[in-house]
């Protein structure tokens, strides 16, 4: 396994990543900021490659407020990857990158319905809701998490539970 930062390279799989989610996990609207994003991401971007070398998923973070927020951004394993433990893999790497700042109090993201749950289980919980944000039936949960004691005991014990090396 292999993490490591986007490049204008990895563009063509990130969105065959994307579109293999299309349109359980994202809309026609999302993939037009994707693209966008994809050209000048905001934060830092990384693909995930399996042991064979393939790029199997993406996500990055960011930070706000001078860096007093955590942000996950655009997280996503390819289709064919889910249920496998690819992505509590990803979003275990990205929780360590923003431990990376000293600084960061809490760390967000914007999720739907289909996810809402995955990201429950690793101690985010929901502060605003809004139906339909991502388009008919596909709508937005707004969560956080703070940083702390709790938040590095969870983070340890996420990383008993990967299935693939770090």
């Amino acid at each position: 396994m292999i993490f490591r930062r986007y490049t204008p390279a990895d563009r063509s799989t990130c969105i065959a990543i994307l579109d293999s989610n299309m349109p359980r996990f994202f809309s026609n609207q999302d993939r037009t900021e994707f693209l966008a994003f994809l050209d000048a991401p905001v934060g830092m971007y990384n693909v995930l490659e399996e042991q064979h070398g393939h790029i199997i998923g993406c996500g990055g973070i960011a930070t706000r407020c001078q860096e007093r927020v955590g942000v996950l951004t655009w997280g996503m394993i390819h289709a064919r990857y889910h249920r496998q433990g690819w992505g509590r893999l990803l979003a275990f790497l990205r929780l360590r990158q923003l431990t990376t700042y000293p600084t960061i109090q809490k760390i967000i993201l914007n999720t739907s319905q289909e996810t809402v749950g995955f990201y429950e289980k690793l101690g985010f919980h929901t502060t605003d809701f809004v139906a339909n944000f991502y388009g008919e039936g596909l709508h937005c949960f707004k969560m956080e998490q703070q940083i702390g004691d709790e938040f590095q005991q969870r983070l340890k014990v996420l990383e008993t539970q990967l299935k693939y090396p770090i």
